[in-house]
């Protein structure tokens, strides 16, 4: 066991906030020398790449075949990136193999002689599928714990709102919140690369592999220099800096992107958009995944009288034409409700729900929903914000 970093969370509650102090302290002293050793984890920048300026929730438009293969990738990966993010990769990549010629770095070094891609982009529809997959599995549980049965749609919907409401906060249900949460993989923005395939939770490999190599600062002044950034927590870990001019006039707009706001209008989409469309479908088969027959028993004069109830059963177009669009819409804004973190009155709930509902009427879906997106995606109030963490301090200082 390493004396100074941690191998893994297995050890001692102490010993691990201990080790990983040091490991904190000796990765940000490089990142008082480089401004391209950046924490993801921290505040607002754990959202890079997930979230537009209003902090909305994005992912990139695979439509529009965005993505290259990255070419310099280990032997067992068929890695990609967002295809500007490739070609940086790439000019990157061969800075190393001059350097290691010429005799400017250590050759041999296991990770930083030869930079090689060993992860890439991460489809968040995957992740999101397997993650809902997961927690359909415990509402199952925690409805057979409840000795729960549903009559019909409206009777699961009145049950599956209180079970969000108690969950959402650490497992989100829409997939809108989800591409913001913890449970999506950073790797879903499309702009980061992983050069290694080391355990995130090791510090001692971090130490050895990476800071105390006699490559690393070679290592994140390259970087630096093609435009990426270099996560603390997992140095192996670099995403390309794409509010930097530099790597929009050099990267970018050979892919006609002629500014950051141009890649996230048009290289990404907002994930809600495409998410409420399948929102009814989605509750439809949940609610038959859990609604199953039951038994009924009464007592008559000739004793007990049991009878089988079979839960009513819908179609997509059944279900779409009992409860209209202006239902599903205000079930959405529910849940999203449920899932932020700021706190709203059921008052000004119902008021934002009824606006978002006549601006479809009005306008269309799309307006609607993203009003209230940008209504409901700001950050101030978020745990791990920046406004959140200094609001803590001061109500742990008394100030």
């Amino acid at each position: 066991m390493s004396t100074f970093y941690k191998e893994s969370n297995f050890e001692d509650t102490k010993e691990l906030y201990g080790k990983s102090v040091i490991y904190k302290s000796e990765i940000m002293s490089y990142a008082e020398k480089y401004s391209n050793v950046v924490d993801f984890n921290f505040a607002e920048k754990y959202l890079y790449g997930r979230v537009d300026r209003n902090y909305v929730s994005i992912q990139p438009n695979e439509v529009l075949n965005t993505f290259s293969l990255i070419r310099n990738s280990s032997n067992n990966s068929n890695a990609k990136v967002l295809n500007f993010v490739a070609d940086g990769f790439q000019e990157l990549s061969r800075q190393f193999v001059k350097a290691a010629q010429i005799g400017k770095i250590r050759k041999g070094d296991d990770y930083l002689s030869n930079l090689v891609a060993y992860q890439g982009y991460t489809n968040p529809d995957f992740l999101y599928s397997n993650y809902i997959t997961s927690l359909v599995e415990s509402v199952k549980i925690k409805i057979k714990n409840d000795g729960v049965n549903f009559h019909d749609f409206e009777h699961f919907i009145s049950y599956f709102k209180n079970y969000i409401k108690s969950v959402s906060k650490v497992y989100p249900f829409t997939r809108t919140a989800f591409i913001k949460s913890r449970h999506n993989d950073y790797l879903s923005s499309g702009l980061t690369i992983e050069v290694a395939d080391l355990s995130f939770t090791n510090d001692d490999q971090k130490i050895q592999l990476f800071i105390e190599s006699p490559n690393f600062e070679y290592y994140l002044n390259a970087c630096n220099s093609f435009g990426f950034m270099v996560d603390a927590s997992s140095p192996w870990k670099i995403t390309l800096d794409i509010g930097s001019q530099d790597v929009v006039d050099g990267l970018m707009k050979k892919y006609g992107y002629t500014s950051t706001d141009s890649l996230l209008s048009v290289g990404y989409k907002q994930s809600y958009i495409s998410y409420f469309k399948s929102f009814s479908r989605q509750l439809l088969n949940i609610y038959n995944q859990v609604s199953n027959d039951f038994t009924v028993s009464t007592e008559c004069s000739t004793g007990v009288r049991t009878k089988i109830i079979t839960p009513k059963r819908y179609t997509n177009e059944q279900l779409n034409n009992l409860f209209n669009e202006d239902y599903f819409i205000k079930l959405y804004c529910i849940f999203r409700f449920i899932e932020e973190e700021r706190h709203h009155s059921l008052e000004e709930q119902n008021h934002i729900i009824t606006d978002t509902i006549n601006l479809s009427r009005a306008k269309d879906l799309r307006t609607a929903l993203g009003r209230f997106e940008r209504f409901i995606s700001q950050p101030f109030d978020y745990r791990g914000s920046l406004s959140y963490l200094i609001r803590e301090r001061e109500r742990r200082e008394g100030t």
